[in-house]
């Protein structure tokens, strides 16, 4: 309804202009009001394109910057979210991500060897390119890695004890 109103009046507005000014002036009127709309586009488009790659390369390191010191802060859910990655918050550490498997096959071991990942191997590679930063978070991974294989250890014990307890009933 706005709209139609709108059109009305422009409608209405052309008519006005009409009987006051011959053909030829509202011709070339209108010409000369495309040509300024067309310039003012032109202008704007040019800005836009002309500022994005600054605009964009500023928010990208704006935003980078803001997830590294999330990261050497240990604030992995502030991370993802200046990097926009993950909208769960996930943290690597079974302390910050709630899952339905048990503590013991959030850090497997595969081929005898602790495996990392995510945002676990990152912290420990940047750990060791910069100890001094970052010891506090490699700390708490390793806590919670180490509570992860003492209880494999121990479900291996019970399923070892329970095999033993049936191989001698």
């Amino acid at each position: 309804m706005h709209g139609e109103v709108l059109d009305d009046m422009r409608k209405a507005f052309r008519d006005e202009i009409g009987k006051g000014l011959p053909d030829d002036a509202v011709k070339a009127a209108t010409k000369k009001m495309r040509d300024l709309a067309d310039d003012m586009v032109s202008s704007f488009q040019y800005e836009i394109q002309d500022n994005m790659a600054e605009n964009l390369s500023y928010h990208v390191k704006e935003m980078a910057g803001r997830a590294v010191e999330a990261l050497l802060a240990g604030n992995e859910s502030e991370m993802v979210r200046w990097l926009s990655c993950d909208k769960r918050g996930y943290t690597g550490r079974s302390d910050g991500y709630h899952t339905n498997r048990p503590i013991e096959a959030q850090h497997p071991v595969i081929h005898g060897k602790l495996f990392e990942q995510g945002a676990v191997a990152l912290r420990k590679a940047i750990a060791e390119a910069h100890r001094d930063l970052i010891t506090n978070e490699r700390i708490a991974d390793l806590e919670d890695q180490v509570r992860s294989l003492v209880a494999q250890n121990n479900k291996l014990e019970r399923e070892r004890n329970e095999a033993r307890e049936r191989a001698c009933s």
